[in-house]
């Protein structure tokens, strides 16, 4: 019975993975679209302006978002649904006020900053919006993840693609900085709403809990639990756009948008990786077996970085040759590219050893590689940035994420006592696991 479960288990992960895998390759030829619908004629201007709010909203979101999300997934699946509804409606409530009030607080005093002297006052609204839609999405999206229910997960995210992909169209013919932004935002909340219909929408019996864990979760816990992982969340985010901030900060919005071009391009690198995130954190939650979690780990980890430095690769060689001739205006963002795919490739580990760690339930340990991989960061852009400027920008992100990276490899195979070589070379059981997937 026990050999059965395990065995629904893991078809369900490859299930779920490839489901949520394919979704992201289709959200990704999507977000291509839109990109080179965007780079053929949008301004560098313009683009920097949409480029800002999105960038401060989501780190409003990040920084003050406590990472409950993270909570949310691991409690809904533990706990199921209706224990953990009270608590996750109290925190989104309380943290969502406290993006309104902060966010819009801080931007009123930066308003006359070097930063915000050329933004018009409507997008230092939106950011606050965005912001505040950016989280409650997110909450709504744990939830699903939580509930195992990643066809609904996918279906949102792939008709939010298909909306900014529509989006992408209409500012290619009219390309305004306001409708693009205030669209966004528009967006965002359309997919709270649908998002809010999945999660209430059932098929078939409602899952039950194990025996022990049948129990109403309190609000203080999942902060508890939120707080282990939020330092190193916000890291993590920091290690990827201090780029973005700096680059704000020290030249032109126009400036930025190229940057944020080249570090697009370096995320898409990671669909892969994401897609296995987002679905291995709940089922190895759910797991009671540790050496089951540990197969689960290393095969996934291995298909996963294995597939990515492929893309990586293939990706750099299309960058140099088509971005120069297709799109003139961004051809700037080749060089800080070559720089950040390096990075792009191993934080490809961290991104599913780190929610392996994270189901575990010892998220803090992330903090580890985050922090070395800011120090790294901080250290690089202070003797970087005055000798390379912008590619000094994208050489200090890649190396912190290769730091992260490496890093985050020790941790995993200090913890869970694996020897080092098990997560790049692959047994023969693994290489049936993946054939079969592949025949399926």
């Amino acid at each position: 019975m026990f050999g059965k479960k395990k065995k629904i288990i893991k078809n369900d992960l490859v299930r779920d993975s490839v489901n949520t895998f394919g979704t992201n390759i289709i959200g990704s030829a999507l977000g291509l679209f839109s990109s080179i619908i965007i780079l053929s004629n949008v301004p560098r201007s313009v683009k920097g302006l949409y480029n800002q709010v999105q960038i401060w909203g989501g780190g409003f979101n990040t920084v003050l978002g406590l990472s409950v999300s993270s909570a949310v997934v691991y409690y809904i699946a533990k706990y199921t649904t209706e224990n953990a509804a009270g608590a996750v409606k109290k925190l989104t409530a309380y943290i969502s006020a406290a993006i309104v009030v902060i966010s819009s607080l801080l931007l009123f005093i930066l308003r006359d900053n070097p930063m915000f002297d050329s933004t018009p006052v409507q997008y230092l609204a939106a950011i606050v919006a965005y912001g505040l839609l950016s989280f409650v999405f997110t909450i709504c999206s744990m939830v699903l993840r939580g509930q195992n229910k990643f066809k609904s997960y996918n279906m949102v995210n792939l008709t939010q693609r298909i909306l900014v992909t529509a989006l992408a169209v209409v500012i290619f013919i009219k390309p305004s900085a306001s409708v693009w932004v205030w669209s966004t935002v528009a967006i965002s909340g359309a997919m709270v709403v649908f998002s809010l219909y999945c999660i209430k929408r059932w098929n078939g019996e409602r899952p039950k809990p194990a025996p022990e864990n049948d129990a109403e979760v309190k609000a203080g816990s999942m902060v508890a639990y939120s707080i282990k992982s939020h330092v190193s969340n916000v890291l993590n985010y920091l290690n990827i756009n201090t780029g973005n901030y700096i680059v704000q900060g020290l030249y032109e919005l126009s400036d930025l948008a190229v940057y944020n071009t080249a570090l697009t391009l370096m995320q898409q690198v990671w669909i892969l990786p994401d897609a296995v995130s987002q679905v291995i954190l709940s089922r190895i939650a759910a797991m009671r077996e540790n050496k089951g979690k540990v197969k689960l780990t290393l095969i996934s980890a291995k298909v996963v970085v294995y597939v990515t430095t492929a893309v990586a690769l293939l990706l750099l060689l299309a960058a140099k040759i088509f971005l120069p001739i297709l799109f003139p205006m961004y051809k700037g963002a080749v060089e800080p590219f070559k720089y950040l795919i390096v990075g792009s490739i191993f934080i490809s580990y961290a991104k599913v050893l780190g929610n392996s760690i994270a189901a575990y339930g010892r998220p803090e340990l992330n903090i580890i590689p985050n922090v070395l991989g800011f120090i790294v960061n901080c250290g690089l852009d202070f003797a970087l940035v005055p000798v390379m400027g912008i590619n000094g920008v994208a050489a200090a992100t890649s190396a912190s994420l290769t730091v992260q990276g490496i890093s985050c490899i020790a941790i995993f195979c200090i913890y869970s006592h694996t020897p080092f070589y098990k997560l790049f070379v692959p047994n023969r059981e693994e290489l049936s696991s993946i054939k079969n997937a592949v025949k399926k």
